[in-house]
């Protein structure tokens, strides 16, 4: 099938790193598959290290975007500061149709990792 449609369910974070001294974070999620054209975020979770968003996206997904990518960001006056990234290839996906799993953020500045994210994904091939 060349058209599909991703569901993506954001689930929850935990163990976010705090990005400054003042308090804990607001951290909100974006999600965009390779050509960015689609980019979606989930609200914004105040004061938290532990996160709950339960928020579902729907992509339009064609073949070739191969690569799911989740940006984990704290909401600041100023400029939100990035907690940490994950890239999902969704080849795996493609074969099972659902994936329900936790993944480590990979930080913008270290080799360590700033928290996790639970996320559930489902692969609906569409009918031509």
């Amino acid at each position: 099938y060349s058209m599909a449609q991703l569901q993506v369910t954001v689930v929850e974070g935990r163990n976010f790193k705090k990005q400054d001294w003042f308090s804990d974070n607001d951290p909100f999620v974006e999600i965009y598959l390779d050509n960015k054209s689609q980019k979606q975020k989930t609200k914004i979770k105040y004061n938290t290290k532990t996160p709950l968003w339960n928020e579902i996206f729907f992509f339009n997904h064609l073949r070739g975007q191969n690569i799911l990518h989740i940006d984990v960001y704290d909401k600041d006056f100023f400029c939100n500061d990035k907690i940490g990234s994950i890239k999902i290839n969704l080849e795996d996906l493609y074969e099972q149709g659902h994936i329900d799993n936790w993944y480590y953020l990979q930080s913008p500045t270290s080799i360590s990792s700033d928290g996790e994210i639970h996320l559930i994904l489902d692969y609906q091939p569409l009918q031509p």
